[in-house]
């Protein structure tokens, strides 16, 4: 049902962006993906109660979570803003194609910049969904808490010192959230697969092994030492379009262009993203809710199967610890380029 409903869309989509045709992955992948998106967001979207509260007032009111965390409640603006970001980004990114969400955010912003300030955005209530309740907010907490030399890594990436992270703890952090959300008491397999994907989509830690692989095939290369920069940046830009099995399908095709096809690349890098909003808005003017049968949930199986995005390169073997560290430093700087910029 909400599959072939959504294969007219991406069809009506087409016809007003033909230059859609001309995609290196066929259409097929957009419908697959545009419905585990939806199927994904029918997961996350009921709130624990009719009313959005913040993190802070869940915490307070939670006598268990006071009583294990007394240590994080929340209380300072600064501490405020930490775990919202961890909340945000750490795990939970899918929803940024989410049509309302994105008009809010955007509301926001703009009311935000009419004021002349910012003081008001940690007013905000910060939303918590049900999923995050039974899965990754219980995980991280617990880990936030811990002595455990995780939570140096966690830190670390939080606050984007990820040049101090080597693989070896890199891995031990992504596998460690991984099998903890497995034996949590989760609805079903479809919120497993969706956590496990969710943590690839915000740690990369196979993506991230696979761009080490081509990136250690380029330094055997006579290139030049921007080009083989400006390639890995292309691998990284990847990461923005929002379908991770499609990643490696990208990121492959880096070490296979010319330098002058490298505009092009992060064209249709954001065309996709562009495209993948407009298969979305022909799918909801012609449907007022979300529309799905058993058959729907199969493909949503099919789209976030670990084997799509799970790899084996490993350390030494594939990349050195060196070209990680890299890859690393280019990430962070990246992040703090975008930060500049916000």
């Amino acid at each position: 049902m909400l599959y072939e409903n959504l294969r007219k869309a991406t069809q009506q989509a087409l016809i007003k962006n033909p230059g859609a045709n001309d995609f290196y992955i066929p259409l097929d992948d957009f419908v697959a993906f545009v419905t585990f998106h939806l199927l994904a967001f029918t997961k996350m979207r009921n709130t624990i109660t009719d009313q959005s509260k913040s993190m802070n007032q869940f915490l307070q009111q939670d006598k268990s979570y006071l009583d294990s965390y007394y240590k994080f409640v929340i209380t300072k603006e600064k501490e405020y803003k930490t775990f919202h970001n961890t909340q945000r980004n750490a795990v939970n990114r899918f929803n940024n194609l989410n049509h309302k969400t994105r008009a809010e955010a955007n509301k926001r912003k703009q009311t935000e910049k009419d004021k002349g300030s910012r003081r008001n955005r940690f007013d905000q209530p910060i939303t918590i969904y049900d999923f995050q309740i039974r899965g990754e907010v219980p995980t991280l907490m617990e880990l936030k808490a811990s002595k455990d030399p995780l939570n140096t890594v966690y830190n670390r990436i939080l606050n984007n010192q990820l040049h101090n992270i080597n693989f070896t703890n890199y891995k031990l952090f992504s596998e460690h959230l991984v099998e903890v959300l497995q034996k949590q008491k989760l609805l079903d397999d479809h919120e497993r697969l969706l956590h496990q994907y969710l943590i690839e989509k915000n740690l990369h830690l196979h993506t991230l092994k696979h761009i080490c692989k081509n990136y250690e095939k380029m330094k055997k290369k006579s290139l030049s030492d921007f080009e083989r920069e400006t390639r890995l940046q292309l691998m990284l830009y990847t990461l923005k379009m929002p379908m991770v099995p499609q990643w490696t399908v990208y990121i492959d095709l880096v070490c296979e262009l010319s330098p002058h096809e490298f505009p092009l690349y992060v064209q249709e890098i954001n065309s996709i993203t562009n495209f993948i909003e407009c298969v979305l808005l022909e799918y909801f003017q012609e449907n007022e809710d979300i529309q799905y049968d058993e058959q729907d949930w199969i493909w949503f199986e099919k789209y976030v199967q670990p084997g799509r995005y799970v790899n084996d390169f490993r350390l030494r073997k594939d990349f050195s610890s060196a070209t990680f560290q890299t890859i690393m430093n280019e990430i962070k700087d990246g992040n703090e380029q975008v930060h500049k910029n916000q």
